[in-house]
């Protein structure tokens, strides 16, 4: 499945610009990047237990290549990396748990993004999204889970917009998600299908507002499906220095199992993002949302409530260091479960040259659950080394 996926990335790559006229595709910029980038991380609590912590060392070797190729009219941006897991653990096994390097794999981690300007006011476009991983937070932003499970997962979205005038324009997305679980096969897969609909009134070149209105179904092997339906009103505005980003609507969702009811949510999201000081050397991002999960096991479904700030300071053109907080409350709705995670953490940036770099970073993430055992703990440290060479321009 994976490969046929890679094969698609690639094939939907040259359809897009094919039909092109041919003086039209050798007037194309390429952009080709061939990278590689190896990492080593330490966790203190690999597997995030309340009790029996096992600490594990993380190797991961990711080559990958980010493409872009763009004409008068059309646009591909292909970012793509192999990502070669080891695990080694640091302490003794206990009895019929399984060792760390059990967990070994080679994942992939796809992004592509196509445009097509079809008439001075209509766009087409397509984007797919591929991660095949044991990151649960790749499955759900809000995710809560723990569980290092090997899935594949697939998000194609085709999309259009219209442009009314200066003013006024539209956008219309479908996104079809496709969640498999590779390891273990037990765990149920899921699919969604998602409408969303935004109506954009642009008051002037640095100020807009956004009516967003989306649908979705969730289907489950055996657990209950849903759909959800909502709406939200987002502001944006461009200032000096930061980007400011408001939204706020709500959520309503009915489960097709009639036990669990329905869930209406209020939700929103503010983001201020920006230079702090006038010579851009130091950035920062504040943002806080709250909404419902959209992916869980079984009932698992809460409302997220999350914090996060990051920012960074650049010394020298070489140097620079960032840090980044964030916390999180989870409201289980179906059980009395109330989950806070906190993470911190921090590191140093360095570029060798312009195609090589090194970055180290230490952290910290805890979780207190009012369900006897699952809080826990985890130092972790991180070293990781880049390379990423542009090695042609047409």
């Amino acid at each position: 499945m994976t490969r046929a996926k890679l094969g698609l990335f690639a094939a939907l790559a040259v359809l897009w610009i094919a039909p092109l006229p041919l003086s039209v595709s050798v007037a194309a910029d390429f952009d080709i990047v061939p990278k590689v980038s190896g990492s080593w991380r330490y966790d203190s609590n690999y597997f995030k237990a309340d009790f029996n912590e096992r600490s594990v060392f993380t190797y991961l070797l990711q080559p990958g290549l980010d493409l872009g190729i763009e004409t008068a009219k059309s646009s591909v941006k292909l970012n793509y990396t192999l990502d070669a897991y080891w695990y080694d653990d640091r302490d003794s096994v206990p009895p019929f748990e399984r060792a760390a390097s059990d967990y070994n794999y080679v994942g992939q981690t796809g992004d592509l993004q196509m445009r097509y300007q079809a008439f001075p006011r209509l766009q087409f476009g397509l984007d797919d999204t591929l991660r095949l991983t044991r990151d649960p937070g790749q499955s759900d932003q809000f995710s809560d889970s723990i569980i290092r499970a090997k899935y594949c997962l697939n998000a194609v979205t085709p999309l259009m917009i219209y442009e009314f005038g200066p003013k006024f324009n539209a956008a219309v997305r479908y996104r079809n998600t496709k969640i498999d679980y590779l390891d273990p096969k037990d765990i149920e897969d899921s699919r969604e299908n998602r409408g969303i609909f935004d109506f954009i009134y642009n008051f002037n070149r640095r100020n807009s507002i956004d009516l967003q209105y989306q649908y979705w179904r969730k289907d489950y092997e055996v657990s209950s499906d849903y759909s959800s339906n909502q709406v939200k009103l987002i502001f944006r505005r461009q200032m000096r220095s930061f980007d400011l980003i408001v939204g706020a609507g709500y959520q309503n969702r009915n489960y097709t199992d009639s036990t669990l009811g329905s869930d209406g949510v209020f939700t929103y999201n503010v983001i201020l993002d920006g230079e702090i000081l006038e010579n851009r050397r130091a950035y920062a991002t504040f943002r806080t949302e709250q909404n419902l999960n959209d992916q869980a096991f079984g009932s698992d479904y809460f409302i997220a409530t999350r914090f996060g700030l990051s920012g960074g300071y650049e010394f020298t053109p070489k140097l620079s260091a960032d840090a980044l907080t964030s916390y999180q409350i989870s409201d289980y709705q179906l059980t009395p479960r109330k989950d806070k995670t906190y993470t911190l953490s921090g590191g140093v940036n360095y570029r060798f040259t312009r195609w090589m770099a090194f970055n180290v970073a230490v952290g910290y993430e805890t979780r207190d659950s009012n369900i006897f055992g699952l809080d826990y703990d985890n130092t972790f440290v991180i070293a990781r080394l880049n390379f990423a060479y542009e090695i042609g321009r047409k």
